[in-house]
C-alpha cells in the first residue's frame, strides 16, 4: 500500500503528552479536511500562513490526514526542491513533534532533476515512489518537449510558494491536473502585478497572530541613505552590516547573515567585498549544483560560515533557523516578495535573543514597498496592516480560455488611432523578436500578409475582474498592436490597446529610436476639415504654468473656436483638437506624441486605407504652423537651430512640483530637493547646437543640446548623476540626468519671446507692445553698497544689497512682526534670495537681488542676465502646492536659509494653515545698478534690458503673478 495509508496508524494529529503541531497548523489541516468534503477539485485550496510558521510540517501532516497516495509537490527553486525532498524523506519534523512514531520508515521520494520524455518513465518512477518533488520547468505541460506526469497516476498536487502560480508554467500545471486535489501554500496570496491565483482561500493565519504568539519575532530596520549608485550603496551597507553583525554575535553566538542581490555577477562581487570586510560568506544560486548549495546551507546552520549571498528567488524556502541579520543590496519591489524574504529571518529560534535585523538603502527602494521602508511605524505593525488590506481582496479566482488550443481569435474591429513616426529610408522590422524576460505579457499571435501590409501582434496577460464581490476572477486580457510602415513616405503608424504591452517587445522589433512627425505635418492631417466644425480643442501652456493658466485646459462643445479668446494666444498653443468632417467622420490630433485618431472602427485593411489617406494629407501642401481657424494661438513650428543664447533655461515642472527629489552623485553622499540650473555658454558654429553646463549643489556637468543628434540632449558623464523623483508616493523618474532631460525637456526662453521646447519652436501671440509703467519702481539706495550682494548679519558701514532690501521691504510694506515673515534663502538652488509673506494683503513676494557691476547706475544688460533668469525660475513657485514643504526643507538642510524678520512660530502657523489659493504672488527684481529712467525707456537705442523684460513679464502675468523691478 502507499506510504501514508500504510503508516497511518503511526501518525497522530494531536498526540497526547507531546508538543504536537502548532494551533495554526491544526487549523489549516481542519480547513483542508472541510474543503475536501465541500469543495471542488477544479479550484485549489489556498492556505495562507507566514513564512516560518510551519508549512512543511503542514504538508506532511496533510498527506496522512487526507490519506493521499501519490503526491506531486511543486516548488519554485532547485534549492527548495532539494530541501523539501530531504525533509519528506525523513519526516523528522513530525517525529520531533511527537506526531509520528520513531519507528516509521523513510518515505520513497523522487526529486526530479531532469525532464522525462515518455509516460513509461513516469510509470516506473511512481511505481517505486510515493512523493515527487519538482520544479515546474521539469514537469509543466507548458513545454512541448517533455512528458508531464500523467494526471491519473497521482491524486494530489501541493504547490509551495504558490504566489508564482499565475506564471504560464504554473498555470499549465494547474489546468492539467484539474481532477486532482490541489493545495496551494503561500505567505502572500496576492501579487504586485495583481495577477490572482486560481484558488479558494480556505485558511488565513495572519502575521500579527504569528507575532503575538511568538512564532515569529519582530524585525528591526536599519536604513541607510546613500543614493542610487551601487558602489556607494554597497560600501555603506557592508559597513553597517559589520557593525550590526558584531553586535548580534556578542549576544547570539550562532547568528548568521543573509545577503540579497539580483544577479550572479553581483553576488560574486558582494561575496568578495564581504569577505574582505571580515566576513566568511559564500554564494548560492541556480547555476551551482544542488549538492554544493546544500553543503553551503549546512555550513551556515553549523556556524562554519557566517552567511550566504543569494539571488532573488533563491532565498525562498531557505530553512536556516539561525539567520538573524539580512542585508538587501537589491530591494524586492513588491510586498509579497519582501514578506517572503523577511520570513527567512523572522522565525524565532529558542536559542536566540532579540529582534531580527534588516539593513537596506532607502534611496534605492522602489515600487509599493516605499510605504514600508519610509514609514516611521514599526514593521511589526505596518506589515500586518498591508497584508490585511490585500487579504480583503483575496477570494476565489478562475481563468478564462484565451490561451487554450481551441480558442478562436476574434475578427478585428479596431478603433482608429495612431502615433505617427518618421522612419529612415532603410527602415524595416526585425524578423525575430519576443517579450522581455521578466515581462508579464506573452505574444500569442502575429501576422503580416506582405511587406506592404500592417504587422498585427496580439499579446496576452492575466488581469483580475475587479467588480466581482466575493468571487474575483482573472481573465486572459488580449491586446492588439498594429504597426504599418509606408516605405514610400517613410512613415510608421502605430496602434496599440496597451502601451505597457507594446513596450514589452517594441525595442526588439524596432531597435532604433524613431522621432514623431513634426507638429506642422501633424496639423496637415486636419487640412480637409472646415475650421468651423471643432468639437473639442485642448490648449497647452507655452509660457510656463501658473494657477489661472494651468499646464493644460480643454474646451468642449459647439462653436468651440469662438469660445477661445484671442488673448489666450499669448499663453497657449494647440494641444489636441477634434473636428467633424461630416456625420460619419470626425478626426482628432494630439501634438505631444504625434497622434491622429478618427471616431470610427474597422478591420486591419480599413485601418491601412485610413493610414494611406493620412500619408497623402501629410505629404501634400505647405507645412502649417497652427490649427485651421485658430491662427491666433501660439504658433508651433519645427526647429533645428538656435541663433541666440537663451534668456533662461527652465527645467521641467516635475523638478518644482515633486514632493521629493533625490540626487545621487557617484562616490558622494546623496542630496535632495535642489533645482538644477542649466547655464548656456556658447552656440555651435553652424547654429545647430547649444553648449553649457548643469550646476547642481557643488557639481558641474557639461551639456550639449544638439539638433543633429538622435537624442537632443547629451550630458557628459551622465551616469554619474542619477535622479529619483516622487509625487504623492508615486515614482515619476528614476534615471540618469541625460535620460531625464530627453524625456522631460527643459524650456529655453529666447530673447524674442519664443520658447524652444524639444525640437519645436513655440511663438506666443505677442499682443503687448509696451510694458506698464507701474512695474518700474525707483528706490533710494543711500547707505547701500550696491556692488555687494550677499546677506551679512549685523553689517557695518554701507550694507549689502540683500540687507538693504530687507529694510526697504519692511519700511514700504509696514512689516508686522507678529504676522509677517521674511525668509532668507540666498544660496545654491534657492527659491528666491528673499521670500516675504505679507499677511495683511495675503501676498507672497519672491525677491531676487543682484549687485551692480558698477558704482554708477545705468542700462547694462550684464546687470540683468542672471537676475532675469532667476525670475523665470520663480514662475514655477507661483501657486505651487509644495512651496511650504520646500521652504521648510531648505531651512532645515541648508546653511544660509533662515528666518531674518518675524518669528519662527509664524512659519509654523503658515505651514500648518497654508492654502495655496488664499495667496497672491509677486516677483520682485532688485538691481540698484539699473537707472529706472533709462531701462524703462522703450525708445532708447539698443535697450536690451527692456526687450528682455517683455517675455519675462508676459510669462509672469500669464502665470497669475505680478512683477516689479526696483532700481535707482
Amino acid at each position: 500500500m502507499p506510504y501514508f495509508k500504510d503508516n497511518s496508524d503511526l501518525f497522530q494529529l494531536e498526540p497526547s503528552g507531546k508538543e504536537g503541531l502548532r494551533s495554526c497548523q491544526l487549523g489549516a489541516i481542519w480547513s483542508l479536511k472541510s474543503y475536501k468534503t465541500t469543495g471542488t477539485k477544479d479550484i485549489a485550496a489556498l492556505i495562507s500562513m507566514p513564512t516560518g510558521s510551519g508549512k512543511t510540517a503542514l504538508m506532511m501532516a496533510a498527506c496522512f490526514e487526507l490519506k493521499f497516495e501519490k503526491i506531486l509537490i511543486v516548488v519554485p527553486s532547485k534549492i527548495l526542491r532539494r530541501q523539501i525532498s530531504q525533509q519528506f524523506r525523513e519526516l523528522k519534523i513530525l517525529k520531533d513533534k511527537g506526531c509520528l512514531k520513531e519507528k516509521a520508515e523513510k518515505v520513497s521520494v523522487f526529486e526530479v532533476t531532469s525532464r522525462k520524455n515518455s509516460r513509461e518513465e513516469w510509470e516506473n518512477i511512481l511505481e517505486n515512489h510515493d512523493v515527487i518533488v519538482a520544479h515546474p520547468n521539469s514537469i509543466s505541460p507548458y513545454y512541448e518537449k517533455l512528458a508531464p506526469i500523467p494526471s491519473e497516476l497521482i491524486d494530489a498536487v501541493i504547490v509551495d510558494e504558490a504566489h508564482h502560480e499565475p506564471a504560464p508554467t504554473w498555470q499549465s500545471l494547474n489546468s492539467f491536473y484539474k481532477n486532482q486535489f490541489k493545495i496551494f501554500l503561500t505567505a502572500t496570496p496576492f501579487r504586485r502585478d495583481r495577477k490572482r491565483m486560481r484558488a479558494k482561500l480556505v485558511y488565513h493565519y495572519s502575521l500579527e497572530q504569528a507575532l503575538n504568539e511568538n512564532i515569529l519575532r519582530p524585525i528591526e530596520f536599519r536604513g541607510e541613505s546613500r543614493g542610487l549608485h551601487d558602489a556607494n550603496s554597497n560600501e555603506a551597507l557592508i559597513g553597517t552590516a559589520v557593525e550590526v553583525y558584531g553586535e548580534e554575535k556578542a549576544i547570539n553566538q550562532n547568528a548568521s547573515i543573509l545577503i540579497r542581490t539580483d544577479t550572479i555577477d553581483d553576488a560574486k562581487n558582494l561575496k568578495n567585498l564581504y569577505n574582505e570586510a571580515g566576513f566568511s560568506v559564500d554564494v548560492i544560486h541556480s547555476k551551482r549544483s544542488p549538492k554544493v548549495n546544500e553543503e553551503l546551507v549546512d555550513k551556515v546552520k553549523n556556524n562554519e560560515l557566517d552567511g550566504l549571498v543569494c539571488i532573488g528567488i533563491a532565498s525562498e524556502g531557505l530553512d536556516i533557523p539561525n539567520l538573524k541579520v539580512a542585508v538587501l543590496h537589491s530591494t524586492p519591489r513588491s510586498i509579497p516578495y519582501t514578506i517572503q524574504f523577511l520570513g527567512r529571518i523572522s522565525r524565532a529560534p529558542i536559542d536566540q535573543e532579540g529582534p531580527a535585523k534588516l539593513i537596506a538603502n532607502t534611496d534605492q527602494v522602489k515600487g509599493e514597498v516605499r510605504r514600508l521602508y519610509k514609514s516611521d511605524a514599526s514593521w511589526s505593525k505596518i506589515i500586518p496592516e498591508i497584508i490585511d488590506e490585500q487579504m480583503e481582496k483575496a477570494r476565489h479566482y478562475r481563468s478564462s480560455k484565451a490561451l487554450e488550443e481551441d480558442f478562436q481569435m476574434p475578427e478585428l474591429n479596431v478603433y482608429f488611432s495612431a502615433l505617427i513616426y518618421q522612419t529612415p529610408p532603410d527602415f524595416d522590422f526585425k524578423q525575430e523578436f519576443s517579450t522581455k524576460d521578466n515581462s508579464e505579457f506573452e505574444i500569442i499571435h502575429y501576422e503580416q500578409a506582405n511587406d506592404d501590409s500592417p504587422l498585427i501582434i496580439i499579446t496576452s496577460h492575466n488581469k483580475p475582474i475587479d467588480w466581482a464581490n466575493r468571487e474575483i476572477y482573472t481573465e486572459d486580457l488580449l491586446d492588439i498592436h498594429i504597426l504599418y510602415h509606408v516605405a514610400d513616405y517613410n512613415l510608421l503608424f502605430e496602434l496599440t490597446t496597451s502601451e505597457m504591452a507594446l513596450d514589452s517587445f517594441k525595442e526588439e522589433l524596432i531597435p532604433i529610436e524613431l522621432k514623431s512627425i513634426s507638429t506642422g505635418r501633424l496639423f496637415k492631417t486636419l487640412s480637409k476639415f472646415s475650421s468651423s466644425d471643432y468639437i473639442m480643442v485642448g490648449l497647452r501652456n507655452s509660457a510656463l504654468t501658473g494657477a489661472s493658466n494651468p499646464a493644460y485646459k480643454t474646451v468642449v462643445g459647439s462653436s468651440v473656436q469662438s469660445a477661445i479668446r484671442t488673448s489666450e494666444g499669448r499663453i497657449f498653443a494647440p494641444g489636441h483638437a477634434l473636428l467633424r468632417l461630416d456625420e460619419e467622420n470626425s478626426w482628432g490630433i494630439a501634438t505631444r506624441k504625434g497622434r491622429v485618431w478618427a471616431m470610427r472602427r474597422g478591420t486591419a485593411e480599413e485601418f491601412k486605407e485610413w493610414c494611406d489617406q493620412l500619408c497623402n494629407l501629410i505629404q501634400d501642401g505647405p507645412i502649417l504652423t497652427n490649427l485651421p481657424g485658430l491662427t491666433f494661438l501660439a504658433k508651433t513650428e519645427p526647429n533645428e537651430s538656435i541663433l541666440e543664447l537663451p534668456v533662461a533655461i527652465i527645467p521641467d515642472d516635475l523638478f518644482f512640483k515633486s514632493y521629493s527629489i533625490t540626487y545621487s552623485v557617484k562616490d558622494q553622499d546623496p542630496f535632495r530637493n535642489d533645482i538644477p540650473r542649466l547655464i548656456p555658454e556658447k552656440i555651435g558654429d553652424n547654429n545647430d547646437c547649444l553648449e553649457g553646463h548643469i550646476a547642481i549643489k557643488n557639481y558641474r556637468f557639461k551639456f550639449k543640446m544638439d539638433f543633429k543628434a538622435d537624442e537632443l540632449w547629451n550630458v557628459e558623464n551622465s551616469d554619474n548623476l542619477l535622479i529619483h523623483a516622487e509625487r504623492r508616493d508615486a515614482t515619476i523618474i528614476d534615471k540618469d540626468i541625460k535620460k531625464v532631460l530627453n524625456e522631460f525637456p527643459p524650456s529655453l526662453i529666447m530673447p524674442d519671446g519664443s520658447v524652444l521646447f524639444a525640437r519645436n519652436k513655440i511663438i506666443p501671440n505677442r499682443s503687448i507692445e509696451s510694458l506698464p509703467s507701474e512695474i518700474w519702481v525707483k528706490q533710494q539706495w543711500n547707505g547701500c553698497d550696491i556692488t555687494s550682494e550677499a546677506y551679512v548679519p549685523n553689517p557695518q558701514g554701507n550694507i549689502p544689497v540683500i540687507n538693504f532690501t530687507v529694510d526697504l521691504m519692511k519700511a514700504s510694506m509696514e512689516f508686522n512682526d507678529e504676522t509677517d515673515l521674511i525668509i532668507l534663502d540666498d544660496g545654491a538652488h534657492e527659491i528666491a534670495d528673499l521670500i516675504y509673506f505679507e499677511n495683511k494683503n495675503s501676498t507672497i513676494y519672491f525677491i531676487h537681488c543682484k549687485y551692480s557691476s558698477s558704482v554708477n547706475s545705468g542700462c547694462r544688460k550684464k546687470d540683468s542676465d542672471e537676475l532675469f533668469a532667476q525670475a523665470m525660475r520663480s514662475i514655477h513657485w507661483i501657486s505651487n502646492s509644495v512651496l511650504m514643504d520646500r521652504i521648510n526643507y531648505r531651512i532645515e538642510n541648508t546653511h544660509n536659509s533662515q528666518v531674518v524678520s518675524g518669528r519662527n512660530e509664524t512659519l509654523e502657523i503658515l505651514t500648518e494653515n497654508f492654502r495655496i489659493n488664499e495667496w497672491k504672488f509677486k516677483i520682485l527684481l532688485v538691481q540698484p545698478g539699473f537707472n529706472i529712467d533709462q531701462v524703462s525707456d522703450k525708445g532708447r537705442n539698443n535697450n536690451n534690458v527692456y526687450e528682455s523684460v517683455i517675455p519675462m513679464y508676459e510669462r509672469i502675468l500669464g502665470s497669475n503673478g505680478l512683477m516689479e523691478i526696483w532700481g535707482q
